[in-house]
């Protein structure tokens, strides 16, 4: 004797149909919120670089979104200096010669970029958990 065991799904169909909707809408979704998370650093990152006289520092400040990333980038020579700390010069040339500075001291770094990872790292989840929105 055999016994016959017929299983029928009811909805699966709408069930596949989701999933294919998801499947088409989630990557351009998580662009977006990449996108999204990349300006939202690019402002955090502009609010902990100090002005300094010319704003050309925080100005220099630039997230380019690439798909399902993103690069910081900030093309000005100084910012190395400004961001990890540097030592006050030896002295200077003058029409007279080589000054030596009365003292030498060292100037702490504003931590720029550590700042700014521990934005990304603390809100990645919460911008990439809404791409299924």
């Amino acid at each position: 004797m055999a016994i016959k065991v017929i299983i029928e799904w009811q909805g699966l169909d709408t069930v596949i149909s989701n999933l294919s909707d998801i499947q088409v809408k989630a990557p351009k979704n998580l662009e977006r919120q990449m996108a999204s998370l990349a300006g939202a650093t690019e402002d955090n990152w502009k609010e902990n670089t100090p002005k300094g006289k010319t704003g050309r520092l925080r100005g220099g400040d630039v997230a380019e979104p690439d798909g399902l990333s993103f690069t910081l980038r900030n093309s000005v020579q100084y910012y190395k200096f400004v961001d990890e700390g540097h030592n006050t010069p030896k002295g200077w040339r003058t029409k007279h010669g080589y000054r030596l500075a009365k003292r030498r001291s060292h100037v702490a770094g504003r931590e720029i970029t550590s700042k700014t990872v521990q934005f990304i790292e603390q809100n990645l989840l919460k911008y990439l958990s809404k791409f299924l929105e």
